[in-house]
């Protein structure tokens, strides 16, 4: 018995073939695996642990950091549900686990370990990240952008092997969106006009692989899906090939006769008749101020011819009233979230031609809806901004020059990242006589919300659903209104009723952020409020740093310093959501907030 004893101990298992025994067999006591272990942890806690000790000491709006922050304090004092998660009867353990993960990587170490590897990545290998992808000659591409050619797109459903969230599977389809909305309109008498912008690697496939030598190219199911739309009385504007066209105009036409004493000039000039137009900035997302106009015009040639009688007399004109040029890094250079772009990018200089007053009214009979695409070159949060006022509105985007080329006043309404639902809800919740006098709305998205699919859409935070319309009437301007008539704050002490869910500020390319929370309010300290229900505009992130706000939790009570909604003008492109259905509740803008202990 003893000779047929195995040699190897009885927790390694006997390799059966001879010929790789010596390879594969390996046996470690159980005190060297402790030793590993404990290295391993150390390693893994040890830049967690002097990160909080070393701010725990510091103050941080007027709250000890260590007592409300510290690493131990999080895992194991968790709120009592996910701020991201609105709803408490939701909660679920991995929604803790998942709220914990984001803090962990939004602590000090571990954006300097990312920002410094994704900085060494595009310097040594032009590597880039899960957001956004560097193309050849410095074109760099947003990776939704590139996933909505491919993949499932908006006709083919996806498998279930696929669609790893079964809760995605019972969201409403783009589709089914646009047409629900195209219905509730003409059930109002208003029509709709629905423009998908082009994406940047459609004209640009040779800048992401120099093996795609085409004029454009898009998702294999676009025109499908563009096509059904119009046969459910959608009106598709698709400006693909007017783009197409664009980006293969030569920028100049004509050129210098070369002689003895020009030659050098003559060649330059000759060469820039070789250079096309540029229909997309080179950093960024977005279109160039050239192309923006292109757009502009197509847009509106085609509401002249379709839609005449949405146009109102005009008393006067409204005129171009400068222009300036401005820089930008590009929204996708932030989206890298490099410690040091600049050491690796320039910013690009665009001229933008501003356009007068006279292009916005709420009470126009045209409506505007539309997200980045249509806030680029006018809000400043996303570039080209004025460096001495940059809160101050650049008036040269998508709309004052679709307003200058129609000569009508819009009503605009567009909000960064949320093209697809979010200004749909906010137009619908407006009363309902004051949504019914309106002749057009122009519903200009971005074409890779409407080309993904759920999936893909759900991981580029883009959101569809049905929109649900204000039945009420506005109240009667003799009346007395809910809001007193002043422009001095109003400081309350109300309940949060209701908040709508947190946006990841990993996950978009935008810089702030705002979310709507519904509060009862319990009394008045300052100025008059007549309401006793406020819907709450408040922040979530700013410039991608979580703000307090953004973890108020419901059922607790809060004190508020209020500013009315619309004198916030400067904010209302911002990216905001807004899950709320308070149809009756006044607006504000929380300028302050802190809880009533």
């Amino acid at each position: 018995m003893a000779a047929d004893a195995p040699t190897s101990p009885r927790h390694v298992p006997d390799n059966p073939y001879p010929e790789e025994k010596e390879t594969t067999v390996y046996a470690i006591n159980r005190g060297f695996c402790a030793v590993i272990i404990v290295i391993f942890f150390a390693l893994v806690l040890t830049p967690v642990v002097l990160d909080h000790l070393r701010r725990s000491s510091h103050e941080e709006n007027g709250a000890a950091y260590a007592k409300r922050r510290a690493f131990w304090y999080e895992v194991f004092s968790p709120p009592s549900f996910d701020p991201n998660q609105p709803n408490p009867e939701k909660k679920k353990i991995v929604s803790h686990l998942r709220w914990l993960e984001r803090g962990l990587d939004q602590a000090d170490y571990a954006v300097a370990m990312r920002q410094n590897t994704q900085q060494w990545l595009i310097d040594k290998f032009a590597e880039g990240s899960q957001k956004v992808y560097i193309g050849w000659n410095g074109w760099l591409f947003y990776n939704a952008d590139l996933k909505a050619l491919t993949g499932y797109g908006p006709v083919k459903p996806e498998p279930f092997s696929v669609m790893k969230d079964p809760e995605l599977a019972k969201l409403p389809t783009a589709a089914a969106c646009i047409t629900e909305f195209a219905a509730q309109l003409k059930e109002r008498d208003i029509q709709l006009l629905f423009v998908p912008v082009p994406l940047k690697p459609m004209l640009y496939s040779s800048e992401v692989a120099t093996s795609l030598e085409v004029k454009s190219i898009t998702h294999p199911d676009a025109a499908k899906f563009y096509d059904s739309l119009r046969q459910q009385g959608v009106d598709v504007l698709d400006l693909t090939e007017d783009f197409v066209k664009f980006r293969n105009t030569p920028k100049n036409f004509y050129f210098l006769e070369s002689t003895a004493a020009n030659r050098d000039i003559a060649r330059k000039s000759f060469e820039q008749t070789q250079e096309k137009e540029d229909a997309f900035l080179l950093q960024d997302t977005h279109w160039t101020p050239d192309a923006m106009r292109m757009a502009a015009e197509k847009v509106a040639d085609h509401v002249k011819q379709k839609y005449p009688n949405a146009f109102r007399p005009m008393a006067r004109t409204i005129t171009s009233a400068d222009g300036v040029y401005r820089d930008s890094m590009g929204d996708l250079v932030k989206l890298l979230d490099l410690k040091n772009p600049k050491s690796l990018f320039g910013e690009e200089e665009q001229f933008l031609r501003v356009v007068g007053d006279g292009t916005e009214d709420k009470y126009a009979p045209m409506v505007l809806l539309g997200d980045s695409f249509a806030n680029i070159f006018d809000d400043p949060s996303i570039g080209f901004g004025d460096p001495d006022a940059p809160e101050k509105r650049i008036r040269a985007g998508f709309a004052q020059h679709l307003s200058l080329l129609l000569n009508q006043p819009l009503d605009v309404i567009a909000q960064n990242g949320k093209g697809a639902t979010g200004v749909r809800r906010e137009f619908a919740r407006r009363h309902d006589d004051q949504v019914r006098g309106k002749k057009l709305v122009i519903w200009v998205i971005a074409a890779r919300d409407v080309l993904l699919s759920r999936t893909a859409a759900h991981q580029a935070n883009i959101e569809w659903d049905v929109v649900k319309f204000n039945p009420n009437k506005s109240p009667d301007a003799l009346e007395t209104s809910p809001v007193a008539a002043t422009s001095s704050n109003i400081v309350v002490e109300a309940s949060l009723s209701e908040k709508s869910a947190n946006q990841d500020p990993v996950g978009t390319p935008y810089r702030d952020a705002l979310h709507a929370a519904v509060y009862d309010v319990t009394s008045v300290g300052e100025g008059e409020l007549a309401a006793k229900q406020i819907v709450g505009i408040q922040w979530t992130f700013k410039d991608k740093v979580m703000q307090p706000t953004a973890s108020f939790t419901v059922g607790k009570k809060y004190k508020l310093t209020l500013v009315p909604w619309d004198g916030r003008k400067e904010l209302h492109g911002l990216n905001l959501q807004d899950d709320t259905v308070a149809f009756d509740a006044p607006r504000f803008y929380v300028e302050k907030a802190e809880e009533v202990k």
